[in-house]
């Protein structure tokens, strides 16, 4: 292994282990939330933090990825950065209060509450401290991850707090902001930064940045905007529905890539003059996220269903049907997640923001045709095949980037589809035998066939198959790695 490797396995595992703490947290969070609150609490800060999130997206300067990106940032960078954040935190809390004073004449004045406190959010977000980053582009991601570690338990403690006591919707909104000034204080705590105001190097900042920040916005208007459209139509208790099947969907898959994808962007940022290289890692990576999500999404499907009902309550079965579908979905547009991070590390964003926009194009005739016709079942279905779109549309592009075939992506992971597929059968098998009922032995049965079935078709097949170079073989050279590292601490 070369020392980048090295220092990528270790930083892999490590994160692993703090973002399955966090995940953890979130999962506790949203299923405490939804035993305390309602589906119409949900739905009302869906509402709030969808318009937050378009509009921070749309304001999104990615300063971070354009220090990394930077070969040498000097204090003026920093400096830079720091004033820019500032500024579009200012600008950003001026939108959201102008928004909420036409929901406090027009609409529900709850929302517009809400929105002026993500607006202080907001603000918080842009003073942060820019020089944060300096660990990621070493490749020493801990510093990191202890902040996110304990935002999340502080948002988490907050959270569950005013539920209990009130159980109000505020809940969610104080724990975000708990969240986010944990957050704040602890990026000037780990590393020094007296900041100064200057727009000395916004050109060179933003000559990286501008096309992500309309790529950004593109981008949340294409993965949230359905939401305003489910709230609009359906009523504010079905959006509460659809946002908390949704987030119960993305986390497991999300989650349990997360480290290795946020190690992505740095490392092929460092091999962005070397094809041959970057090639190499692109499929490995692409290898290694798909033989882990791809199971833990198409597991999650198959039993979430009995998991919601047990869980959540009779009241969410809405949200049940939910996760079915969309996180078979994520699971399988895994196989083109190492496109964003190569496309940026390769400065490419106007190509993101170019497909983007097709996606957008794409996606949302079909989102509105599938909710008007069909109302929850017709947006899942469109939202089956806008995925299958924007997967391709990936693959395509990086074949364009790279010069790696669509087919030579798909199927390099095709030991994962057919184990995955040998998962399938044997919990649906199990749940013809009876195995279906919310209840905790059959869930921990079917989940534990699920798992045996998957981790030992896909042993079977790599030894079958002459154990070639994949992902089996690098989980085996990073415990291998990891294990000599802990050895020698």
């Amino acid at each position: 292994m070369t020392e980048m490797r090295k220092r990528l396995a270790i930083g892999s595992i490590w994160t692993a282990g703090v973002r399955a703490a966090v995940s953890l947290m979130g999962l506790i969070s949203t299923v405490v939330l939804a035993r305390l609150l309602t589906p119409e609490d949900f739905g009302l800060v869906a509402v709030a933090a969808v318009v937050f999130a378009i509009i921070s997206a749309f304001s999104q300067l990615s300063l971070a990825e354009a220090l990394i990106q930077h070969a040498e940032p000097k204090r003026e960078h920093f400096d830079s950065a720091w004033t820019m954040g500032v500024l579009r935190g200012l600008g950003v809390s001026f939108i959201l209060l102008v928004i909420a004073s036409g929901f406090a004449t027009f609409g529900d004045p709850r929302i517009a509450f809400i929105m002026g406190a993500f607006g202080f959010a907001a603000l918080m977000n842009g003073l942060q401290n820019p020089r944060i980053i300096e660990f990621r582009r070493r490749l020493s991601f801990h510093q990191e991850l202890l902040i996110q570690l304990a935002e999340k338990l502080i948002g988490l403690i907050a959270a569950i707090t005013i539920a209990v006591i009130y159980q109000s919707f505020w809940a969610i909104v104080i724990g975000a902001l708990a969240s986010q000034l944990v957050s704040l204080i602890l990026s000037y705590a780990l590393i020094p930064y007296l900041p100064r105001f200057s727009l000395h190097e916004w050109r060179s900042l933003l000559s990286f940045s501008g096309w992500i920040a309309l790529g950004s916005g593109v981008r949340e208007v294409n993965w949230r905007a359905d939401q305003l459209l489910v709230g609009a139509l359906l009523g504010t208790p079905m959006l509460g529905q659809y946002n908390v099947g949704g987030r119960l969907a993305s986390l497991p898959v999300q989650e349990s890539i997360a480290p290795l994808v946020h190690v992505l962007f740095p490392a092929f940022a460092k091999l962005q003059n070397e094809t041959d290289r970057l090639r190499d890692a692109f499929l490995r990576s692409q290898r290694l996220l798909a033989m882990i999500a791809v199971p833990v999404g198409v597991g999650f499907a198959l039993v979430a269903e009995p998991v919601v009902a047990f869980v959540l309550g009779p009241q969410w079965v809405a949200a049940g049907l939910v996760i079915q579908v969309l996180s078979a979905i994520f699971a399988i547009q895994v196989l083109a997640s190492p496109f964003l991070p190569m496309a940026m590390g390769l400065g490419q964003t106007r190509l993101i923001f170019v497909r983007d926009i097709i996606n957008l194009i794409v996606r949302y005739p079909i989102i509105i045709v599938g909710l008007l016709w069909g109302g929850l079942i017709g947006l899942l279905l469109a939202r089956c095949i806008t995925g299958t779109f924007i997967l391709l549309l990936d693959l395509v592009l990086s074949r364009r980037l790279i010069g790696v075939s669509v087919q030579q992506q798909v199927f390099a992971s095709w030991r994962v589809g057919v184990s995955a597929g040998l998962m399938a059968l044997a919990v649906w098998a199990m749940q013809l035998f009876g195995f279906y009922q919310p209840a905790l032995i059959d869930i921990s049965i079917l989940i534990a066939v699920g798992v045996v079935t998957y981790l030992a078709s896909t042993l079977l097949l790599w030894v079958l198959s002459g154990k070639p170079a994949g992902p089996e073989q690098e989980i085996v050279n990073m415990l291998d790695v990891f294990r000599a590292g802990t050895q020698r601490v």
